[in-house]
């Protein structure tokens, strides 16, 4: 099942108060983070979505991205 994902811009503030996947425009690895509030403190982590990295990369434009960062890394 393909899932939606949000463009998101740099700065803008964004509700996680349910928790968010959040997904790798140039690889597309997906993230389910989860956020918790102790002693004040705001607490964030991340776990790995297998399965919806792997429905996202199926997608054109990532296989493009991903493609082209191997290139990247080869020639640095």
């Amino acid at each position: 099942m393909s899932q939606l994902y949000i463009q998101r811009h740099d700065g803008e503030w964004v509700d996680v108060t349910d928790g968010q996947l959040l997904a790798c425009c140039d690889c597309g690895l997906v993230h389910e983070t989860e956020y918790a509030v102790l002693d004040n403190r705001i607490l964030k982590r991340a776990f790995r979505d297998k399965r919806s990295t792997a429905d996202r990369r199926k997608r054109n434009d990532v296989k493009a991205s991903i493609e082209f960062l191997k290139g990247k890394w080869k020639n640095e």
